[in-house]
């Protein structure tokens, strides 16, 4: 399953961010698609994709003693779409 995860800091905290970002490793379990940085504001999202509960919460723990995160379960609208109309 994928799941879009969006993370927030305060500003200033930019410098601090990309060194801990630097230094992550993903746990096994977990398969990062993308991530994005908001270049005027203090936000990343990451696509990330896993079946293991475990391993999400892995990926996203680390980073709650430095800002505000959420994840959200997605998929494509496409795909969506296919399994509403059954």
């Amino acid at each position: 399953m994928q799941f879009l995860s969006i993370f927030t800091w305060e500003p200033g905290k930019m410098a601090e961010i990309m060194e801990a970002r630097a230094r992550e490793e993903i746990p096994e379990g977990v398969t990062l698609i993308n991530e994005w940085v908001d270049l005027v504001g203090n936000t990343v999202f990451r696509l990330i994709e896993t079946d293991d509960p475990v391993a999400l919460m892995k990926v996203s723990s680390p980073w709650s003693d430095l800002g505000y995160k959420e994840v959200h379960p997605v998929m494509e609208s496409k795909e969506a779409l296919t399994i509403l109309r059954g």
